[in-house]
């Protein structure tokens, strides 16, 4: 079999599976291939180191990486076709202590390909969505953060000019001007807020604020005028604000930019997925900076859903504290 055919394969069971990345991973004397979807992960094959290495230089070799280096991190694109439909996949290789590389290749779809919206939670924040300032989205990878964003974006889309700005780009959506961080070239986060902001958009996605230049950048623009939607890291609706603080953020401007933020797990129930939320308004906010008052929301309601049957007890004890 050759490394075109291996590849397509390999491509074509993950897009069957509707995984968002493929994991190809050293161990003692072979190679691990496996999948991530938004609700498991699961082993495709055991390769041979040989068969590996044909499949990794054919990724590397499309994605514009240099097939020679083993070593240093590397980061490439490319696109290919799946049922008549154009796939775009971000890949990134590095090696580990002993020159073994690993290799990950994100897989991004056609929106409505597996872009999965809770409706009801789109029509209850698109109210907040519609006012200028910002809206905060927080919980681990894999959590829905983008999807949620673009959905209620593409709502706005029909009236308001929408940009984004990811790293890397998880969703295509042709109604948006579309921004990839490039940092190799120049095209930062920073830099790229500050160019979007010249297109005078209305609403600006913001993938990830991550330091607190970004994290300045983007309460600048929500104070400005702009709607903006972004994410962070947190354990809670509560450490997002925690966060924004460690960034340098004041109080003041905590509470004149942000209307809210939400903290989301996609959890496993007993028939199916379900998305989770937690969220936070304006008023609650400044209630939290001024009093330090905090709720248990989150595991009030873990808790009815195993109480009320729909959820495992195991399930309720993992997620019980986000």
């Amino acid at each position: 079999m050759t490394a075109e055919s291996m590849v397509q394969d390999l491509l074509n069971e993950a897009c069957s599976m509707n995984a968002t990345d493929i994991y190809i991973f050293p161990r003692r004397d072979e190679y691990l291939i496996e999948t991530r979807s938004d609700t498991c992960d699961s082993v495709i094959v055991e390769m041979t180191n040989e068969e590996t290495m044909m499949i990794m230089n054919y990724l590397k070799f499309n994605g514009g990486l240099d097939v020679s280096e083993r070593r240093r991190s590397q980061k490439g694109a490319f696109s290919f076709n799946y049922q008549q439909r154009i796939i775009h996949t971000r890949i990134s290789s590095v090696g580990d202590f002993l020159d073994r590389e690993s290799l990950v290749v994100r897989l991004i779809y056609p929106q409505n390909f597996n872009y999965q919206i809770n409706e009801h939670l789109i029509e209850q924040l698109y109210p907040i969505a519609r006012k200028k300032g910002m809206m905060i989205f927080s919980g681990p990878m894999g959590s829905g953060k983008t999807s949620l964003m673009y959905g209620l974006c593409k709502n706005l889309s029909v009236s308001k000019k929408v940009m984004s700005i990811e790293d890397p780009i998880e969703i295509v959506e042709e109604d948006f001007l579309q921004l990839q961080v490039n940092e190799q070239v120049g095209l930062t986060y920073e830099e790229l807020i500050k160019t979007s902001l010249r297109h005078r958009p209305e609403v600006l996605i913001i993938g990830e604020i991550r330091d607190s230049i970004t994290a300045k950048q983007a309460i600048q623009a929500a104070l400005c005028g702009y709607t903006v939607m972004t994410t962070i890291h947190g354990k809670s609706k509560f450490s997002v604000i925690q966060r924004l603080k460690q960034f340098g953020i004041e109080d003041e401007d905590i509470l004149n930019a942000v209307n809210l933020i939400s903290y989301q797990r996609l959890i496993p129930t007993i028939e199916n997925i379900q998305l989770f939320t937690d969220t936070i308004n304006d008023r609650e906010i400044e209630l939290f900076l001024k009093e330090r008052k905090n709720d248990n929301i989150w595991s009030r309601q873990i808790k009815h859903a195993y109480r009320s049957g729909y959820i495992t007890q195991e399930v309720c004890q993992e997620y019980l504290y986000g």
